[in-house]
């Protein structure tokens, strides 16, 4: 069974990747110690057919986003909430749970991948909380409509382990920032692990300063260790095109960085 926070994971320390769920097995989140509600939600692991777009597994970054959405520390009581390339979509399923009016999930506009989702709401979700939930297919960069015509006032976006792939950064951002223009109080919540390095992240955090999306309270951006450690995000990197020094893949493999962004009015690079 898995278990739902990072610092009960120290397997993935030498995990070749933080990506959780065998195929034809369910994963099993618990909410953590803490939270208001004690709850178990089952999402089915689909076979390898989409795992070439990272689609089929549960990330440690989504497993922090729905630790925080579990525990209240992102209130989504009765709010309107986003999740851009949700994959099986555990913090937006985890959003519902806690209370979200409207649950939007949305990634690669792929019938296979948009079955997998779904079929993981039906599992894990009563049937009093899955009419919350819509899956739309969205691919980044392309019009937000379908999404607003469901969700047309989000309070809340969620992407977790979105930027390691640096040529889609661009299309990203102007999804994130075509619904932050609609709904300028909105603000997204940020979680990446390193697959690709820190490099791939700041550089991802770097294009969003420079675009108009800024981090909110710098000083609580941190990146949290599956042993439960934690460190200051540091923002000298998102600030220069220079080299980043990497460590060993599974030393990044242990590490999730957290934040929130949200729309500002000039750019900050």
């Amino acid at each position: 069974m898995a278990t739902s926070t990072l610092e009960y994971r120290p397997e993935n320390y030498l995990s070749a990747s933080p990506a959780h769920g065998l195929p034809g097995t369910n994963f099993v989140y618990s909410s953590p110690l803490g939270s208001p509600e004690a709850f178990t939600l089952s999402l089915p692991i689909p076979p390898p057919r989409t795992r070439a777009l990272h689609a089929g597994y549960v990330w440690s970054s989504a497993i922090l986003l729905a630790d925080r959405l579990a525990t209240g520390e992102i209130d989504v009581k009765d709010k309107q909430v986003v999740e851009l390339g949700c994959g099986l979509g555990l913090p937006g399923i985890v959003a519902a749970q806690m209370g979200a009016e409207q649950v939007v999930l949305t990634d690669y506009d792929n019938p296979t991948m948009l079955a997998d989702t779904t079929r993981a709401v039906q599992e894990a979700l009563s049937p009093e909380l899955r009419h919350r939930v819509h899956v739309v297919g969205h691919t980044w960069g392309t019009s937000v409509a379908p999404i607003l015509e469901v969700c047309p006032s989000p309070d809340l976006i969620l992407v977790a382990d979105c930027v390691w792939e640096r040529h889609l950064h661009d299309a990203l951002l102007q999804s994130i920032l075509a619904i932050l223009r609609t709904s300028p109080s909105c603000v997204v919540r940020f979680a990446a692990g390193f697959h690709t390095g820190r490099s791939a992240v700041a550089a991802f955090l770097r294009r969003a300063l420079a675009s108009g999306i800024a981090p909110v309270d710098m000083a609580n951006w941190q990146e949290v260790s599956v042993t439960g450690q934690t460190k200051r995000w540091d923002w000298t990197l998102s600030g220069s095109k220079g080299l980043v020094k990497e460590e060993r893949q599974e030393e990044r493999n242990r590490w999730t960085l957290y934040g929130t962004l949200a729309l500002q009015l000039e750019s900050k690079l």
